[in-house]
């Protein structure tokens, strides 16, 4: 039987700021893909979103252990290597995905 994925508790936030700005917001559920497809005037954005840094998120030492890298799981890494579209942008609060739309001014990283 396959489960669904767990998805980072801080998401429902970020999706209902995102769609308060305005974006469409859709979330994705493959292995490996990002979590959310964003469009906001005329721009398609991928977000990847992680738990704050801190003693309960952020990125795990087992990651690479596990053939990951940095915040990316094993599967995380071999889909977004694959990937030739625009690069997706890992996101850990609402002020940066809300920046990563070009929406405020958090910064954000582009994986």
């Amino acid at each position: 039987m396959k489960y669904a994925r767990a998805r980072d508790a801080n998401e429902p936030a970020i999706v209902e700021a995102l769609r308060s700005a305005g974006a469409v917001v859709t979330r994705l559920g493959d292995p490996g893909v990002p979590d959310l497809l964003v469009g906001y005037q005329g721009r398609t954005t991928l977000l990847e979103v992680k738990l704050p840094l801190g003693a309960r998120g952020g990125k795990s030492q087992r990651r690479e252990a596990e053939g990951g890298r940095g915040d990316l799981t094993s599967s995380q890494v071999k889909w977004w290597d694959s990937w030739s579209g625009a690069p997706a942008v890992v996101v850990r609060s609402i002020g940066e995905a809300l920046a990563a739309i070009g929406v405020g001014s958090a910064s954000s990283s582009r994986v």
